[in-house]
């Protein structure tokens, strides 16, 4: 009995709600003749009364019982959504809508209005999977929903929210609708310069807002409906707007800037950092105005097997450029950070998939290009051939960008912290993060640069560098292939490692034999290790070309065959010193392990730090066949075999040197 007086009771309160769900709904839509011949009951003297009344009379806001508007209360979300449907022009199919909001009730007045706006792509709730019903609705989220709606032409670009006082306060995700709605003069800064972007909306300012949207547009659709939008013409140019004629906002369209050098793109979203690739070939200028996460899916798409095109879409991003249609343009990251990147593909193969290749957060960088100022954050980078942090392959400028500390960059060849390959100077980058190459050429800054007079200047490594053949804590590999190549004022504090041949606190090799190439003024404060030939500044310094000074080591070097300044030496060396612990299985140097062509020369140098080897440890050169003059050693040497002050074993001539360090 008592069960069955429960249920009448529950019956009967549902009864109630859907009357009273009926008497909101009549409410909420009541026409301006119906609340009184010309006026609310509420509104005299209130600021908005002729604005409310004209807003009634064309049906975008209605009244409560008895004559009421209530100007000054607060908006719910639900009310505002109802205005919003009031005022489309496009009213979408909502006969197939599944509304799954956790919150949201299925008898009551406001389901109608829901299941417009997510049909019309106006709403997809929060995070938590509410809708927010019976929340406020704040002015930036008010600016949002109809920023949605409305095309976005006739802008005053010279407007935008950054001029108000509180800017610092309005969301990422907000700040290209305010800026629209700025733009387009349906909202602005008050009396006193603020744009109080998180107060709740009265439904006095909400009438104002739509009832002005309702006469100056003649679209007004979400952007998930089907309808006829202004579209340029084949002479609108990149400015003026251009963007934001052609693209919708939710599809990130940059609503500040014209894409030129004096005024450029900015970028302060997620959407609008993935809509680069949308002018991927203009030639635009983009500035960052914030820290970006990355935290939406923007590779979800899987391309056809026959396209033979990457997959992208293990991660949450896809490298902005490729090899066939590259990044043309000039991102200035102005000191801000991009984080959250997973950049990982593959490409169809015999066992059904391999890494892909060009991996960053730009493919591929053209050389009309430049990139400058940002730093990669909590991001993991993966390929194949050409992968980095910033760019995987880039003939473009890269200058003062870093790779973060919690950041990984993982390739096979040509992997690099900022860039896997580049064709032009690289300045004053950093590289904090862990960098891994499974094959050749793996550096912290770039696996392999392959350019012409300056190369690389001021970049330092503080990171982790892991690599088989090549590996360097600046670079994997440098050749001198067409010109002479310049590397200065480099240096490595990392710790850099390697599986094979060649490691080195700058480069794991550079390549002199057809023209030169000259490192000047760097130096190696880190741990350089591995199975093969290792330097405190260079693995290999191969080719009679090559040249080395004003360079040093205070690290540990430690291999199978290890020399402070060079592993294998066939250039030349001068005015270079180490201070050092050089542990070598055989042939340990202070300045180089060895030298073996008859072309080589050191000179001007000198050694302070310890040098151990089984065999053949000298102060100067483990085992060396070239010349050595005005060079001397005070480190302790130790060898089982053959130990010298200044040669473990020596062929060739040594001139005006000599040793005061002890020899065990």
């Amino acid at each position: 009995m008592v069960k069955k007086e429960r249920r009448d009771k529950m019956k009967k309160k549902r009864v109630l709600a859907i009357m009273l769900s009926a008497v909101m709904v009549c409410t909420m839509n009541v026409s301006f003749a119906s609340a009184g011949a010309d006026k609310f009951t509420d509104l005299n003297g209130h600021w908005g009364q002729s604005i409310i009344n004209e807003a009634a009379g064309l049906g975008i806001v209605g009244g409560y019982p008895e004559g009421y508007f209530l100007p000054d209360n607060l908006m719910k979300r639900e009310e505002f959504y109802k205005l919003i449907t009031n005022v489309l022009t496009v009213v979408p199919d909502t006969s197939s809508t599944v509304v799954t909001f956790k919150d949201v009730d299925p008898i009551e007045w406001y389901v109608p209005t829901i299941k417009t706006a997510v049909a019309a792509g106006i709403t997809k709730g929060y995070e938590d999977g509410n809708f927010g019903i019976g929340q406020m609705i704040s002015r930036q989220e008010a600016a949002k929903v109809v920023a949605s709606v409305i095309p976005a032409d006739n802008l005053d670009t010279s407007k935008n929210a950054s001029a108000v006082k509180d800017a610092a306060l309005i969301g990422d995700w907000a700040l290209p609708y305010v800026n629209i709605m700025f733009q387009k003069g349906y909202m602005q800064g008050d009396d006193q310069g603020n744009f109080r972007p998180t107060m709740a909306l009265t439904r006095a300012e909400a009438a104002t807002l739509l009832l002005n949207v309702k006469k100056k547009e003649t679209v007004i659709k979400g952007p998930g409906t089907t309808a006829v939008s202004p579209t340029p013409d084949a002479t609108t140019p990149t400015g003026d707007a251009g963007c934001q004629k052609i693209h919708a906002v939710t599809g990130g369209a940059f609503t500040v800037g014209t894409g030129t050098a004096k005024d450029p793109y900015e970028i302060s979203t997620e959407a609008q950092l993935n809509h680069i690739r949308v002018h991927l070939n203009e030639g635009g200028y983009y500035i960052l105005t914030k820290d970006i996460k990355v935290s939406s899916d923007f590779a979800a798409t899987v391309p056809s097997a026959s396209s033979g095109a990457p997959n992208w879409s293990e991660g949450n991003f896809e490298p902005i450029g490729t090899e066939e249609n590259p990044f043309v343009g000039n991102f200035d990251g102005d000191g801000h950070s991009i984080s959250g990147l997973d950049i990982t593909g593959t490409v169809k193969g015999k066992d059904g998939g391999n890494a892909a290749g060009y991996a960053g957060l730009f493919g591929y960088v053209d050389s009309k290009s430049s990139i400058d100022g940002v730093t990669i954050e909590d991001s993991a980078i993966k390929g194949s051939a050409y992968v980095g942090g910033v760019a995987g392959y880039s003939k473009g400028s890269i200058t003062n960008c870093v790779l973060g500390a919690d950041s990984t960059v993982k390739g096979q060849s040509n992997t690099g912290g900022i860039v896997g390959c580049s064709e032009q100077l690289m300045k004053s980058n950093i590289n904090k993060g862990t960098v891994e190459g499974t094959s050749s050429n793996t550096g912290g800054i770039v696996g392999t640069v392959n350019t012409e007079g300056d190369a690389l200047s001021g970049c330092v490594n503080k990171g982790v560098v892991k690599g088989k053949s090549r590996t360097g804590g600046i670079a994997g590999y440098i050749p001198a292939s067409t010109a002479t190549v310049q590397v200065k004022e480099c240096n490595n504090a990392g710790k850099v490692s390697s599986t094979a041949d060649y490691a080195g606190g700058v480069a794991g090799q550079v390549d002199g034999s057809s023209y030169g190439i000259y490192l000047e003024s760097c130096y190696n404060t880190g741990e350089v290790s591995g199975e093969g030939t290792n330097g405190g500044i260079i693995g290999y310094a191969k080719g009679d070309r090559t040249k080395i000074s004003d360079c040093s080591n205070t690290g540990e070097i430690n291999g199978k065959y290890s020399g402070g300044i060079a592993g294998s030496n066939e250039g030349d060396i001068q005015q270079c010193y180490n201070k050092g612990k050089i542990i070598a299985d055989s042939e340990a140097g202070g300045i180089v392990a060895y030298q073996n062509t008859g072309g080589g020369r050191i000179h001007e140098c000198y050694n302070v730090g310890n040098v151990t080897s089984n065999s053949n440890a000298g102060g100067i050169a483990g085992l060396s066949k070239d010349k050595i003059f005005n060079a001397y050693n005070i480190g302790d040497i130790k060898a089982t075999n053959t130990a010298g002050g200044l040669v473990g074993l020596n062929y060739a001539l040594v001139q005006r040197s000599y040793n005061v360090g002890d020899v065990d």
